[in-house]
């Protein structure tokens, strides 16, 4: 399954809202970012990605690997970190075949 998600907030468990996320059969969810600002992302967005991961309610027995979609980069600093399972650049699926 793979839908954008969002957690209501209850008494007892925190809101959150994860732009993209999949389940797969494997007990594995993957908790995607899609970040497009002007700048590199720098580490705050590893502080952030932390605090929605620890927010979500996981069911048992399941894994957690966050991943980042990006726009226009990120610094040296989050990849060194190796906090992401995958970083993916979006820019990377707009190329256009110019061949033709």
């Amino acid at each position: 399954m793979a839908n954008p998600y969002f957690q209501r907030k209850t008494n007892t468990t925190p809101g959150c809202q994860i732009d993209y996320l999949v389940q797969t059969k494997f007990n594995t969810l993957y908790v995607c970012e899609i970040k497009s600002v002007k700048h590199p992302l720098g580490p705050d967005i590893i502080q952030e990605m932390t605090q929605r991961c620890e927010r979500l309610k996981v069911p048992k027995n399941f894994t957690v690997r966050p991943v980042l979609l990006h726009m226009n980069g990120i610094t040296e600093s989050v990849r060194e970190q190796e906090y992401f399972s995958h970083l993916i650049d979006i820019k990377d699926f707009l190329h256009e075949d110019r061949a033709q």
